[in-house]
């Protein structure tokens, strides 16, 4: 694979090797690859402006953060199962990556906290949340 963060092994947890040999289809994994890549892209855009991505990716070995291993392969497996057989996505499949979404969800707004490594203060990409506690009257005078 020519992604460091995962490794081959990191699959052997969540899918059988003969399971993700079917929804690859070629010997150099290039679909694995391509999955991988898309994962952790869209990781990035839920998380990207509050943690440091860039660090949490480059991370290898023991110095991963193991959760966001398992939910990166959570994502990956749903996209070679969405490409391969759309309608035959298993359920725990799709339950497990609409966990992994809500988790990403709740994380990037701040609903959640995390102990991945957080962006230097300057490049923060926060949000500013306006309520109040009474409900708009769109009043027209």
């Amino acid at each position: 694979m020519d992604n460091e963060f995962l490794t081959e092994n990191d699959f052997d947890v969540q899918v059988r090797q003969e399971i993700l040999s079917l929804l690859d289809g070629s010997d150099e994994k290039t679909a694995v690859a391509l999955a991988t890549r898309m994962a952790t892209d869209q990781i990035t855009q839920y998380i990207g402006g509050k943690y440091d991505c860039k660090t949490i990716f480059a991370q290898t070995g023991e110095d991963r953060d193991h959760f966001i291993v398992m939910i990166t392969i959570d994502i990956l497996l749903y996209h070679l199962w969405s490409k391969r057989a759309p309608r035959k996505i298993p359920e725990y499949r799709s339950t497990r990556y609409q966990d992994a979404l809500d988790w990403l969800k709740a994380v990037g707004s701040g609903e959640l906290q995390s102990a991945l490594p957080q962006l230097p203060p300057d490049e923060y990409q926060g949000r500013i949340i306006i309520k109040s506690k009474y409900e708009a009257n769109n009043n027209k005078y």
